[in-house]
């Protein structure tokens, strides 16, 4: 189980850091067309079109990476007061919540792909992209979010099952301060003892 995880936490975090570069990527196309136009040397336009795909992509496929990192916003200060069954049982159903919503996201989603293959659909544009394209890549996001939150969910069920509240928490609860504490005290750590030898 702890490989399968290892595997999904390295897909999804990848995901993340290909929509992170894209996002980037056009905010250096942008600067290049201000620059551009400035210098009258050139009037490009396809940052606004690209820039509206890489937000998408930028989004979805951060999604799962944020489900493993326990990082959606949780409004739970009453349930913090709770003892630990009843919150893992809240923990639990949010985390299949998630799942739901990205089911229902996915498959409206997969509809909207289907119509633009179907159609053959072009953005409005001087670039005049196949619509499905970047439909998706999106649409790829949202399943990968979907299949990793139905995966932590039954993860997190079959600790809960065998009684096991500390695995069920550490799937499905949003981390506790001293957890974020010790998360960041082990990653600065980790950057220091590798910038020591970087030195060395």
């Amino acid at each position: 189980m702890r490989n399968v995880e290892s595997i999904t936490t390295a897909i999804s975090l990848w995901m993340a850091r290909l929509g992170g570069g894209a996002l980037l990527g056009v905010a250096l196309l942008i600067c290049l067309e201000v620059v551009l136009r400035m210098l009258r040397i050139g009037n490009m336009s396809v940052g606004t079109e690209l820039g509206s795909y890489a937000l998408a992509l930028g989004a979805t496929w951060s999604l799962a990476y944020v489900v493993l990192e326990r990082g959606h916003v949780r409004v739970d200060v009453i349930a913090r007061q709770l003892p630990q069954a009843p919150r893992t049982m809240l923990d639990l159903l949010a985390l299949s919540s998630l799942a739901v919503v990205g089911a229902v996201l996915s498959t409206g989603a997969w509809g909207m792909v289907s119509t633009s293959l179907r159609l053959g659909s072009l953005s409005n544009t001087t670039l005049g992209i196949p619509l499905a394209i970047p439909q998706a890549l999106w649409t790829l996001g949202l399943i990968w979010f979907t299949l990793v939150a139905i995966g932590r969910t039954i993860q997190a069920l079959r600790a809960l099952l065998r009684s096991d509240m500390n695995e069920a928490a550490r799937v499905a609860a949003s981390p506790s301060s001293d957890e974020e504490v010790e998360d960041a005290i082990a990653e600065t750590g980790s950057r220091l003892g590798t910038s020591e030898h970087t030195r060395s």
